[in-house]
């Protein structure tokens, strides 16, 4: 059976294509394209890119793009299992090893016991472990006082806060309002990263418009109108913009978003 990687490449022989003609059309790096065609599973390299650009080269080739990727995570799920079954299980001498457990555990279980009786364990309705002193009439009034002004301060506190959550409550309201009349063609989408995640965006000719590792707190923004498929590593990590409103994440955190167009209807 061949591999993944052998059958892209026999594809592209077969078209008579370059790597290099290949990696400027789809705007995809060299050496990124000949580790897919040797079957490299680099460290350095998230498998969820791979299998983006994987998906790229797959439809540039006419291939079956479901198949090929299919056979490719089938393709990395047996070479961690190769990796896994060739590191041999060490030789753990048993007793050796609960007796070493049991030392340790001992310690600690009669340090803790002794910490416990002669500095937590006590009368506490004794006056001779009291906490807090009695103090002199005289300072009394000056406590209160002290108390006082921080109620005041901690109230006055909330109350600033009551009133900017008033104003950014008024201020969502109106804008809600303002692009309820907007037509679809001027909608603008945003999508707005918490985290580094790996970002694809293809036009309606199916064409990359955007394949990078997006960084933290970078943005990307569209007109709605030109119905972007998007591709992304981890839908958590990418909050959505419509208008300036924010709709939720595209995502659950850790989920593979494949292929996904936004529109007005968009809520989560």
């Amino acid at each position: 059976m061949k591999t993944v990687g052998s059958l892209i490449k026999s594809k592209r022989i077969s078209k008579n294509l370059s790597i290099d003609q290949i990696a400027k059309e789809l705007n995809i790096q060299k050496n990124i394209l000949q580790k897919i065609e040797n079957d490299q599973l680099a460290e350095d390299i998230n498998p969820v890119f791979l299998i983006g650009h994987l998906k790229s080269y797959s439809e540039y080739l006419e291939l079956n793009t479901s198949e090929i990727i299919e056979n490719f995570k089938i393709q990395i799920s047996f070479k961690k299992n190769d990796l896994v079954e060739s590191i041999k299980r060490p030789s753990v001498n048993t007793n050796m090893f609960s007796f070493v457990k049991f030392v340790p555990t001992t310690l600690i279980f009669i340090i803790f016991t002794s910490f416990y009786f002669l500095f937590i364990y006590q009368d506490r309705d004794e006056r001779d472990y009291a906490l807090v002193p009695d103090l002199p009439e005289n300072y009394i009034p000056i406590i209160e006082e002290a108390n006082t002004n921080e109620f005041k301060q901690i109230s006055k506190s909330k109350n600033e806060d009551k009133i900017f959550d008033k104003e950014i409550k008024n201020y969502s309201s109106v804008n809600a309002s303002s692009n309820i009349n907007e037509k679809i063609s001027n909608d603008k989408i945003t999508l707005k990263l918490l985290n580094p995640t790996w970002l694809q965006l293809r036009n309606q000719a199916d064409k990359i418009v955007l394949s990078k590792l997006m960084k933290k707190d970078e943005e990307f923004s569209y007109n709605m109108s030109l119905k972007y498929n998007i591709t992304a590593g981890n839908g958590g990590n990418i909050i959505v913009i419509i208008n300036d409103k924010v709709r939720g994440k595209i995502g659950k955190y850790g989920e593979i978003i494949d292929s996904v167009i936004l529109d007005n209807n968009f809520n989560n």
